[in-house]
Protein backbone atom coordinates (compact mmCIF):
# COMPACT_ATOMS: atom_id res chain seq x y z
CA UNK A 1 0.00 0.00 0.00
CA UNK A 2 1.10 3.96 -0.93
CA UNK A 3 0.42 6.57 0.10
CA UNK A 4 0.89 10.12 -1.00
CA UNK A 5 0.27 13.77 -1.00
CA UNK A 6 -0.52 16.52 -3.76
CA UNK A 7 -2.06 19.60 -1.97
CA UNK A 8 -4.93 19.07 0.13
CA UNK A 9 -5.46 15.76 -2.00
CA UNK A 10 -4.34 12.20 -0.10
CA UNK A 11 -4.04 8.90 -2.40
CA UNK A 12 -3.83 5.93 -1.01
CA UNK A 13 -2.86 3.04 -3.47
CA UNK A 14 -3.69 -0.34 -2.15
CA UNK A 15 -4.79 -4.04 -3.83
CA UNK A 16 -8.19 -5.43 -4.40
CA UNK A 17 -7.31 -7.55 -1.15
CA UNK A 18 -6.13 -4.45 1.13
CA UNK A 19 -9.23 -2.97 -0.02
CA UNK A 20 -11.39 -5.50 0.33
CA UNK A 21 -9.78 -5.54 3.92
CA UNK A 22 -10.87 -1.75 4.67
CA UNK A 23 -14.29 -2.26 3.96
CA UNK A 24 -14.67 -5.59 6.36
CA UNK A 25 -12.81 -3.48 8.84
CA UNK A 26 -15.63 -0.36 8.20
CA UNK A 27 -18.22 -3.24 8.10
CA UNK A 28 -17.24 -4.60 11.41
CA UNK A 29 -17.60 -1.06 13.12
CA UNK A 30 -20.73 -0.55 11.77
CA UNK A 31 -22.00 -3.63 13.16
CA UNK A 32 -20.48 -3.38 16.32
CA UNK A 33 -22.34 0.41 16.91
CA UNK A 34 -25.17 -1.29 15.57
CA UNK A 35 -25.11 -3.57 18.03
CA UNK A 36 -24.50 -1.25 21.16
CA UNK A 37 -27.09 0.86 20.21
CA UNK A 38 -24.70 3.92 18.50
CA UNK A 39 -26.71 4.60 15.24
CA UNK A 40 -24.72 8.23 14.73
CA UNK A 41 -21.66 5.88 14.39
CA UNK A 42 -23.28 3.35 12.76
CA UNK A 43 -24.62 5.68 9.96
CA UNK A 44 -21.33 7.81 9.66
CA UNK A 45 -19.53 4.63 9.05
CA UNK A 46 -21.81 3.83 6.58
CA UNK A 47 -21.70 7.21 4.56
CA UNK A 48 -18.01 7.14 4.89
CA UNK A 49 -18.08 3.58 2.74
CA UNK A 50 -20.80 5.58 0.40
CA UNK A 51 -17.98 8.32 -0.07
CA UNK A 52 -15.38 5.97 -0.64
CA UNK A 53 -17.31 3.80 -3.22
CA UNK A 54 -18.50 7.06 -4.94
CA UNK A 55 -17.04 6.55 -8.23
CA UNK A 56 -17.01 2.82 -8.11
CA UNK A 57 -19.29 1.67 -10.64
CA UNK A 58 -19.60 -1.54 -9.39
CA UNK A 59 -21.16 0.06 -5.91
CA UNK A 60 -24.64 0.35 -4.89
CA UNK A 61 -24.65 3.40 -2.47
CA UNK A 62 -26.56 3.21 0.54
CA UNK A 63 -29.78 5.09 1.77
CA UNK A 64 -28.37 7.13 4.48
CA UNK A 65 -31.60 8.45 7.21
CA UNK A 66 -32.14 12.23 6.43
CA UNK A 67 -31.63 12.34 10.44
CA UNK A 68 -28.37 10.79 9.79
CA UNK A 69 -26.48 12.65 7.04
Amino acid sequence: MTYSEDGDTVRLEMTRDEYNGVLLMLGRLAGSESRNGDKQLFWEAIAFVNRLNRTNPNFTQYEIPEEFR
